[in-house]
């Protein structure tokens, strides 16, 4: 029996051979029986995520005693950290976060800027995804519900970093867990909506002063200077960090000297009337000028990096380094306060830092920017070839094939694992291969790694985005089967996400395109996902037509997977028309095809559950069962957790109407995977418990 449910204060009463069987309490997992004949298989369920994503504690953290304890007061709720760039807004979230754990059984999740600045539905989607949730529902408001059913019992925390606006994440309040944001805005005018507001100001003379002693500056020898040194830098703490840095990078440099440049510098800006944060630019420009050589080219070239978080390995393609000389020249930027470094070992710029790069990186010639650039999208265009290739069929149709010879670095995992953690940078470099008009690596990028992801974990509206801006690629690149192509993939993604009408006008517009080429595998594809558009609407009839199209194609072209596809998709609906004899005929061809696919492992497990709705329709029960149950177990040993609900409550049925027992556990199993996705179809399954 699998049941990921408490069950509290209840009681089960079973005759067993004259005795009472009672369960009263707390338990997670539970077997009662009176007698056991046969097998007992066990499923237990796996345990919830539970993310710590925070920032580490910064070591040299002081003073906030006001703050700090503001935080302390809230139970649970809203607080939103106010103050002007480089206060300490993060560090604080992070100093408080950590030292508070305990509070927060549920875990911790950590939504940078990146991520805040695309609003409310893109930080749900990413707690959701922190938390475990693999099949994350499309529609905000059932996405929103999910987050808040999924952090019900054990609080969490959650920190949105540089919000735009904080009163837009108000929805993310729970009854238990705590919403951190930090904003440049302050939010006294929400204190009417329960919002706890915590202003931070720029340091004391004092806790400057500390702050200083605790980054290791002898603050005690030249006390006078030390004192200028805190006024020059405005009391910020980034400011001071980042002046620290350099002066522990030199230990002989005497305070009054940087003191006496940091001045001069200042009195330079000034004049230059440049007024935005001229405290962390002084000190900026002020360490810059004194980094040595590699640093200063490799903090240069940074500036280029066109998203937030970078590995050792990317910026080792675009500075042309070694990775070794790239990890080294990074870990001396942290050490001097220039960058941050996470427990995945991925650097990022504080956002003034990273602005103050990108001016000087826009000091480098042309070519050297674009050749740096070109570098690095073509190594994320390789490497994101190389997983797709990983988590998807190898030879399935791809428009831009890249040339990926040669051992696959990667696992199945560490693909996967690869693609989720660089998603935000494959977006980020497919905008900046288009604003360059590098048009065939936008369409790389979109075919490629982006559409494997979203095979595997749903972003859409980033998604979306992306693919759009393919279309528009291959039209300017004048390259019709590549725009057919993304066309068609944009039809899905809008039928997944909802909207059909949108749908059924980009992929009919897809086959246009596709016989104009005379490309007949893209046609073949465009086919295929036009007749999967109309099956969506219910015009099976009609998807029938499409789909038997692209099979003739298939087959003309000798590619029996494609063909086993259709055979598969006119199955389901031949299904849907009552041709029940048809469907299986078709269903069985798919299946027998597929033999020569082993690495297809999600293929044949739907085709079995097809199969095995079918067998039940028409009262065969025991037939059902055959097709079910290995369907289940490929399923459950790809750990595809949202492709077990459909064929376990297949199953229950099976197992009811044969009259044996095991129905409930399937049930309750499927339940959880429903819920857990926010499917309607978990109110179905929880109405049939009751029943």
């Amino acid at each position: 029996m699998d049941d990921d449910r408490d069950a509290r204060g209840d009681e089960d009463r079973t005759a067993a051979g004259g005795a009472v069987n009672v369960h009263s309490g707390d338990a997670r997992l539970l077997v009662q029986a009176g007698s056991v004949s046969g097998g007992v298989h066990v499923h237990v369920p796996s345990e919830p995520a539970v993310p710590r994503e925070l920032l580490a504690a910064p070591p040299h953290f002081v003073d906030r005693v006001g703050a700090v304890a503001a935080l302390d007061a809230v139970e649970s709720g809203f607080a939103v950290i106010s103050g002007i760039g480089g206060v300490g807004k993060t560090a604080l979230a992070a100093h408080w976060g950590n030292a508070v754990r305990e509070r927060f059984p549920g875990g911790d999740v950590f939504c940078p800027r990146e991520v805040s600045r695309l609003g409310l539905d893109a930080v749900v989607r990413r707690c959701l995804w922190s938390l475990g949730e693999r099949d994350v529902p499309d529609d905000p408001g059932t996405a929103l519900a999910l987050f808040r059913s999924r952090t019900a019992r054990d609080p969490v925390l959650v920190v949105v970093d540089d919000a735009a606006d904080p009163a837009e994440f108000l929805d993310l309040r729970t009854g238990s867990g705590m919403v951190l944001v930090t904003t440049n805005e302050r939010a006294e005018e929400l204190i009417g909506d329960g919002v706890v507001p915590v202003a931070l100001e720029l340091l004391a003379h004092e806790d400057a002063l500390e702050y200083l002693r605790r980054c290791g500056v002898e603050v005690d020898e030249e006390p006078a200077a030390v004192a200028e040194l805190i006024r020059l830098c405005g009391r910020l703490p980034l400011a001071l960090r980042v002046v620290a840095g350099r002066l522990n990078h030199r230990r002989r440099r005497q305070v009054q000297r940087l003191v006496e440049e940091l001045a001069e510098e200042r009195t330079r800006l000034d004049r230059m009337v440049l007024r935005k944060e001229p405290v962390v630019r002084v000190a900026l420009d002020f360490v810059f000028d004194d980094l040595p050589e590699a640093e200063s080219e490799l903090y240069q070239v940074l500036g280029l990096f066109p998203g937030e978080d970078f590995c050792p390995e990317a910026v080792a393609v675009l500075a042309e380094l070694t990775v070794r000389d790239a990890t080294d020249r990074l870990d001396d930027l942290h050490d001097i306060g220039l960058l941050t470094q996470d427990d995945r070992q991925q650097y990022r710029f504080h956002a003034l830092i990273r602005a103050h790069a990108q001016a000087h990186a826009a000091l480098l010639s042309a070519d050297h920017r674009a050749d740096a650039l070109r570098r690095l999208v073509d190594w994320y265009r390789l490497h994101g070839a190389y997983c797709d290739r990983k988590v998807m069929e190898p030879s399935r149709l791809r428009i831009a094939d890249d040339d990926v010879s040669g051992e696959n670095p990667y696992t199945e995992v560490t693909a996967l694992e690869w693609l989720e953690r660089e998603r935000l940078n494959l977006l980020a470099v497919l905008r900046i291969s288009y604003d360059r008009g590098w048009y065939q690596d936008v369409i790389a990028l979109c075919d490629g790694p982006l559409w494997a992801l979203h095979q595997q974990h749903k972003h859409y509206a980033d998604t979306v985005r992306a693919f759009r801006l393919g279309v528009e690629a291959a039209q300017r690149a004048r390259l019709s089967a590549a725009e057919a192509r993304l066309r068609s993939l944009c039809a899905q993604l809008l039928v997944e996400s909802g909207d059909p009408v949108a749908a059924e006008e980009e992929s009919a517009g897809a086959c246009r395109i596709a016989e104009r080429a005379g490309h007949r595998r893209v046609l073949a594809s465009a086919l295929e996902f036009h007749g999967k558009v109309r099956a969506a609407r219910g015009e099976h009839a009609e998807a029938i037509g499409l789909f038997e199209r692209a099979a003739e194609l298939n087959a003309g072209m000798g590619r029996p997977r494609g063909v086993a596809l259709q055979e598969y998709l006119i199955g389901r609906s031949l299904h849907r028309l009552g041709r029940d004899d048809e469907a299986l005929h078709s269903l069985r061809g798919a299946l027998d095809r597929l033999t020569a696919f082993p690495d297809d492992r999600r293929t044949p497990a739907r085709i079995s559950t097809a199969i095995g709705r079918i067998h039940l329709g028409r009262g065969e029960h025991e037939q059902a069962l055959a097709a079910l149950e290995p369907a289940i177990a490929s399923v459950r040993g790809r750990g595809a957790s949202f492709d077990l609900a459909e064929p376990l409550v297949l199953l229950a049925d099976a197992l009811t109407a044969l009259g044996r027992p095991g129905a409930r556990p399937l049930l309750e199993e499927a339940l959880t995977i429903y819920d857990q996705a926010g499917s309607a179809e978990a109110e179905r399954v929880r109405q049939r418990l009751t029943d």
